[in-house]
């Protein structure tokens, strides 16, 4: 018999290879065929966090209006303007929202510094975004690790 979390993995990288963004909650709701337990809930997401830290995919934190088709919209009172977790190899949506990821391997630091970059310039660009954000600087991936290592190695 097979453990909670090998099914639990099994199951989302299976839902990848069919779709480019997946609902780590919903997924887990149209396998189980019920709400799930927050241990149930718990394992998926601690599923999910390997996943990404293997580099197969990249965890992010998605808006229902910003994951498309596969959102997964709470049905609690205000919670359809919170955000869930997903698994996504979807570039545009890694590129677009970069400042969401939540987990990624070296693999994606290219990318995610590429929508960094582009989300600097918009906001650049715009007047009010620049009021709203001042000194907001794009900090490449790679160097945002070393000095947090740095500053760790010196606090």
């Amino acid at each position: 018999m097979t453990s909670m979390t090998e099914t639990f993995r099994q199951v989302l990288h299976n839902a990848l290879a069919r779709r480019d963004t997946v609902s780590i909650r919903k997924t887990l709701i149209e396998m189980l065929e019920r709400d799930p337990s927050k241990a149930e809930i718990s394992a998926a997401n601690k599923v999910a966090r390997r996943i990404a830290q293997d580099g197969d995919a990249v965890l992010i934190s998605l808006l229902p209006d910003q994951a498309g088709a596969e959102a997964y919209v709470p049905t609690a009172r205000g919670a359809g303007r919170r955000a869930s977790n997903y698994l996504t190899v979807d570039e545009e949506i890694i590129k677009d929202l970069p400042c969401r990821v939540e987990l990624a391997t070296e693999k994606w630091d290219a990318l995610i510094d590429e929508g960094m970059r582009l989300t600097q310039q918009k906001i650049q660009s715009d007047p009010v975004l620049s009021a709203f954000l001042p000194g907001w600087k794009a900090e490449p991936r790679a160097e945002r690790r070393t000095r947090l290592a740095s500053e760790a190695a010196a606090g």
